[in-house]
């Protein structure tokens, strides 16, 4: 079975819990979480990574400003990076593309919905 490697950056312990929970449904899946963007830097740079989930707010840096940052160290843009945000999904969606996010999911995070969007962008 080949194991697909997630970088989720999130500063909300309940929300990284969740994604935790949730990635635990589907055998092969394995979760990192960063809690900052040094964190989410450094985990990166030590890779592999096949998806990457980020907030939009977190303690030192934009989540725009971060994925450029990850771009820019070594981030391939083959791996997709999905904006996760309690914003509303029109405000979510125009935050994903202005910064240059390939999708966007929306908090409080659906189970059901989650597990198989994770499968359509992990396929």
């Amino acid at each position: 079975m080949t194991r697909r490697h997630v970088l989720y950056i999130e500063d909300d312990p309940v929300n990284a819990m969740l994604m935790q929970g949730i990635l635990e449904l589907r055998p092969g899946y394995v979760l990192q979480v960063a809690r900052n963007g040094a964190e989410a830097r450094r985990l990166a740079s030590q890779g592999p990574v096949d998806l990457l989930l980020c907030d939009l707010h977190l303690p030192d840096i934009g989540g725009g400003e971060l994925l450029t940052q990850l771009r820019a160290g070594g981030l391939p843009p083959s791996v997709p990076a999905l904006l996760v945000t309690a914003e509303s999904d029109d405000v979510a969606a125009q935050l994903a593309r202005h910064h240059g996010y390939d999708g966007h999911w929306t908090k409080p995070l659906d189970v059901a919905a989650t597990l198989r969007s994770l499968e359509r962008w992990l396929a």
